[in-house]
């Protein structure tokens, strides 16, 4: 089976989202921080994504408008969440720009797979008593900064919920992708 220009373009912005989702995920896991840059390639990848997938302009807009009036209610309420200390701006911004980058089509499985793989991450930060070394990283609750062997920095306190956002990510967006083997 061959793929289309469209598919392979289609296919090519879905690895470039997961991608940025993955470093956005190794770079919370590691530093507890996400870099601007990470929440801003994946708003860069939404524009095209809802272009392709629109039969007309006036499709694109309509679903672009709609991924944008949602990733805006999403942005207000993690913003009062993060003013209340629930929450880290990363994760916000993280997650606006996966709600515009799945819009409304993918945004119930955006948020089950981000709760599913966040339940998981909070299980595991309550059975594992002190530490639980993971990928080189120390994600117990540490006192002041820390740093490894090697002069890095080890990981903040607190649950990476980087993680969970860039799966529920992945949750919404690989079942969309089109198929390479047929």
């Amino acid at each position: 089976m061959s793929l289309s220009l469209l598919s392979l373009a289609h296919l090519g912005l879905g690895v470039a989202a997961l991608t940025t989702v993955v470093m956005a995920a190794w770079s919370d896991l590691r530093t507890r921080l996400i870099a601007n840059r990470l929440p801003a390639i994946l708003l860069g990848l939404a524009v095209p994504c809802h272009a392709l997938g629109a039969a007309s302009w006036q499709q694109a807009i309509l679903s672009g408008g709609s991924a944008l009036a949602l990733a805006t209610m999403v942005f207000v309420l993690g913003y009062a969440l993060w003013r209340l200390g629930g929450v880290g701006g990363g994760d916000v911004k993280l997650l606006v720009a996966a709600t515009f980058l799945v819009g409304t089509g993918g945004f119930v499985t955006l948020l089950v797979g981000t709760a599913f793989t966040g339940g998981l991450l909070a299980l595991a930060f309550i059975v594992v008593p002190t530490r639980l070394p993971l990928a080189g990283c120390h994600l117990a609750a540490l006192t002041g900064p820390a740093m490894t062997t090697d002069g890095s920095a080890l990981a903040r306190p607190g649950i990476p919920y980087g993680v969970a956002i860039a799966s529920g990510t992945a949750f919404a967006i690989v079942p969309t992708l089109p198929l390479i083997i047929g």
